[in-house]
């Protein structure tokens, strides 16, 4: 790509081996932006694009969903462009031919009613990497619908899946599958970037679908129906918390192998959180986790020496465990657990993930960053190491039309009196704003 660094500057920097990249970002909402996210860290070069009269949505939320946007969009720099005028078009175009890579997650369709399909992306910028991310993708009938993560998980088959057997279902929380879709998506962007940067040529269209996203995390399911003809159920496959559907013989699932114990059990503690995972797979775990309970008489039973008595009594092991549990802290319980050789482990909230948990905080995955605007607070960094060194975001983020005199400057090499009349006119700010 003819502006994207070349390989000795890239070795120079392993923590940032898309120095040099140029990013044209029109994402918005968290899929999108979570994929150009990712490309900032690495040390791309991001411009994220908006106008003020209709900003990304994330600008207009409050509270935590503020800082959900900040995060989302570290280490990017912001500029502001009328693409429904003549003019801003214009503009436009002379900022695609100076990128290696044009992002967008608007609805299918968008930017060819701009005036900017695939192939006048081609003409202005032979190299382009043109990445669109939509509900449904570019080529089917369904095209034009719109979706965010809920409606997406719902068409997926997501939210059927999740929940107990015999209970409504409990969905995913919080957009799951944009977050999940914007990581794919970068995934997707950087296998676009090496093969034209070391394979050659370009261009690359990157046509991302967030339900099929959502179809892929549904494997198990799949392929149950397929093979055994056995419909959806309530929990996936195996169902909830438990091994296996009652009266099930399998031998294995989507977990592995079969195991009773098998759940996540109530601590001590009034939190909402105060629960710990344990799962025994062998009947030498068993041994261990009675020697941890104490070896009371009801966990003495021959039956339950073999997994198929412990399957068949799933009630009574819950219940009895449940009631030892209750009595430690989550943490405590996990390292007795940890120390005698069971499978378990504490479940964390945000708090504890983010202040507690030991290996997340030996990574440096949730760094304290200072932003203009926002103060001090820990954001979410990259959770890999490149060359030894950890990948930690830019302690920037785009403030509304903050870099725009500084980019047009920079890639365009526009003067103050050009970048002056262009906001007098209203294409880089609305007039009178």
């Amino acid at each position: 790509m003819s502006e994207m660094a070349d390989t000795a500057e890239i070795a120079q920097s392993a923590a940032q081996p898309l120095k040099g990249v140029r990013v044209l970002d029109f994402t918005w909402n968290v899929a999108g932006p979570t994929c150009t996210r990712i490309l900032a860290a690495l040390g791309a070069e991001v411009i994220k694009v908006e106008y003020p009269t209709m900003p990304d949505p994330g600008r207009r939320l409050g509270g935590v969903a503020a800082g959900f946007f900040a995060n989302v969009n570290l280490g990017k720099e912001s500029i502001t462009i009328n693409a429904k005028s003549d003019a801003g078009r214009q503009l436009m175009e002379r900022l695609i031919a100076k990128s290696d890579l044009v992002v967008e997650s608007f609805s299918a369709g968008t930017l060819e009613a701009w005036g900017f399909p695939y192939e006048k992306l081609i003409a202005l910028s032979p190299h382009v990497i043109y990445v669109s991310v939509t509900g449904f993708g570019h080529t089917t009938s369904f095209r034009k619908y719109v979706t965010y993560g809920p409606t997406a998980q719902a068409y997926s088959g997501l939210t059927y899946s999740s929940g107990l057997p015999g209970r409504p279902p409990a969905g995913w929380g919080y957009s799951h599958l944009d977050v999940f879709t914007g990581y794919i998506t970068a995934m997707a962007t950087l296998a676009a970037i090496y093969d034209v940067k070391y394979r050659g040529g370009g261009p690359r269209r990157v046509d991302m679908s967030q339900v099929e996203n959502g179809v892929s995390l549904q494997g198990d399911l799949l392929i149950d129906a397929q093979v055994n003809g056995t419909a959806s159920r309530r929990g996936g496959f195996p169902p909830g918390n438990r091994a296996i559907w009652p009266g099930d013989t399998a031998s294995g699932g989507a977990r592995g192998e079969i195991g009773a114990p098998y759940g996540i059990y109530k601590t001590a503690g009034k939190s909402k959180d105060s629960f710990c995972a344990i799962a025994v797979l062998t009947d030498q775990e068993w041994v261990r986790l009675r020697n941890c309970l104490g070896s009371p008489a009801w966990a003495m039973a021959e039956r339950l020496n073999r997994a198929s008595g412990r399957l068949a009594e799933q009630e009574l092991l819950d219940e009895r465990i449940g009631q030892w549990t209750a009595q430690h802290e989550k943490y405590e319980l996990m390292d007795l657990l940890t120390a005698a050789g069971v499978r378990c482990g504490a479940v964390q909230s945000g708090r504890d993930r983010l202040e507690s948990d030991p290996s997340l905080l030996a990574r440096g995955v949730f760094p304290q960053l200072d932003l203009p605007e926002i103060g001090k607070f820990r954001f979410e960094a990259i959770p890999v190491r490149i060359g030894g060194e950890f990948v930690v975001p830019q302690p920037t983020w785009p403030v509304l039309g903050n870099d725009t005199g500084t980019v047009l400057q920079k890639v365009l090499g526009l003067n103050e009196e050009e970048i002056e009349r262009l906001h007098d006119e209203g294409v880089t700010w609305p007039i009178g704003g």
